[in-house]
């Protein structure tokens, strides 16, 4: 009974009262994209960061504001290397590593640029998903489960 009727009092607010109610009751958290980048030969593209773990990993960042999901790991990507992508299906979504986040997984396939590491990367390179440098630990399961999946719509994509 309680709950009909604070339903029937929060439907009848404004929205503008209705979120800031849920602005201040709910958890706030950030949303990240990150993409297992695969190029034409089915390689895993992977970058050393200067900022954080010293592992190699996925490219990617953080959404800004009313940004399309694969709009910001298309930005992500450009930004951190200057090259263009086709971004993919969802591989998965989790709740992030370390922080209080929830983090989305895309395919991306490379389609051109000119690739300029920016200060935030140490390198960029493309390794056969067999013989893996040290990758961060959950990225690395990632890998195991979906390279084969990303390579395959990689490779369905470059077909006319």
């Amino acid at each position: 009974m309680l709950f009909r009727l604070l339903a029937v009092f929060y439907n009848a607010l404004p929205v503008r009262w209705q979120r800031r109610i849920l602005n201040r009751t709910q958890s706030r958290f950030l949303v990240g994209v990150v993409g297992l980048g695969v190029d034409p030969r089915g390689h895993v593209i992977l970058a050393r960061h200067r900022f954080g773990a010293p592992e190699w990993r996925f490219l990617g960042g953080f959404l800004s504001p009313r940004e399309r999901l694969e709009d910001a790991l298309a930005r992500e990507v450009r930004e951190e290397t200057g090259i263009e992508i086709e971004v993919g299906p969802i591989l998965e979504a989790n709740q992030g590593y370390r922080w209080q986040r929830i983090e989305l997984v895309y395919a991306y396939r490379p389609l051109g640029g000119t690739e300029r590491l920016s200060e935030e990367l140490v390198e960029v390179r493309a390794f056969d998903p067999a013989d893996l440098p040290d990758v961060r630990a959950d990225q690395r399961g990632i890998i195991e489960r979906r390279a084969r999946e990303a390579a395959v719509w990689a490779s369905r994509q470059q077909k006319p």
